[in-house]
């Protein structure tokens, strides 16, 4: 018996299904290098990732899959046409999720510092200095959640040579997270610099590290280059950050830019 294919939701440049207690996805030429560094995970006893099994007959990736719960949205915020995004499922702001993230990431970082990742290609130019390999999209949606707290990650495709304070920067932005006060209003979450303090020290904590204005900036250019990866697509015709565009979201993120600049010591220090 044929197994069916089953889509999932994929950025605008992926295609994945689901395939059994596997998943398929479009083969790109820096496949090979993620492939091996999914192999390596295992090799060094990371269980937070899916387990790599090569190229099926039509050239997909193929991954196990992981079962249990992403922490992605269905619809948009509605304020202002949707400018803030997609509202995430409420337990992802939890102070446990956010411990459990410190943790599971530096299990990572530690576990991929040992991948010899010179001479691959990669989707992204190597950030030096490089640590260890970055996942460099650790949203909520990249991260699956089972009883509540994150245990994997997915979506392995944008995985880059770099400092651990690129992951990190960019970690804190979108979980603690580092938005301006209107956009938390509209996301239900507290407002102001000392809560935001407060959660960036539980990340970091988690995680083994003081707080260090280099991680803050490092999220600052990891999004900077996000959005001008997003408004480049959208220039080209992509249908989602198209979409994005219109509704604002992009505008937005160069507002959150700004704000986390003007904010970057007080964020460390609070």
């Amino acid at each position: 018996m044929v197994e069916p294919e089953i889509p999932l939701v994929a950025g605008s440049h992926r295609v994945r299904v689901r395939v059994g207690q596997t998943v398929r996805r479009t083969g790109n030429s820096w496949s090979p290098a993620v492939l091996d560094l999914l192999r390596h995970l295992e090799r060094e006893g990371f269980a937070g990732a899916p387990r790599a099994l090569g190229f099926d007959d039509q050239g997909r990736e193929v991954l196990t899959y992981i079962e249990g719960e992403v922490g992605r949205g269905e619809t948009f915020i509605p304020d202002q046409g949707g400018r803030f995004d997609i509202r995430l499922p409420d337990f992802v702001w939890r102070d446990d999720v956010l411990v459990q993230l410190g943790a599971l990431l530096r299990a990572y970082h530690d576990a991929a510092a040992t991948f010899p990742w010179a001479e691959r290609e990669w989707l992204f130019e190597p950030q030096q200095p490089v640590e260890t390999v970055c996942h460099n999209e650790l949203f909520p949606w990249n991260t699956v959640f089972r009883s509540g707290v994150p245990v994997a990650f997915i979506d392995w495709d944008t995985a880059a040579p770099g400092p651990r304070a690129w992951d990190l920067g960019f970690a804190a932005w979108r979980w603690v997270p580092f938005f301006r006060d209107e956009k938390c209003r509209a996301v239900g979450l507290p407002t102001g610099i000392t809560e935001k303090a407060r959660r960036f020290r539980l990340l970091l904590d988690a995680y083994g590290l003081e707080p260090d204005i280099g991680i803050v900036r490092a999220g600052i250019e990891r999004t900077r280059q996000l959005l001008e990866h997003m408004s480049k697509a959208a220039a080209d015709g992509s249908e989602w950050e198209v979409e994005l565009a219109r509704r604002g979201l992009l505008d937005e993120g160069a507002l959150e830019i700004a704000w986390v600049e003007q904010h970057a010591e007080a964020l460390v220090e609070s």
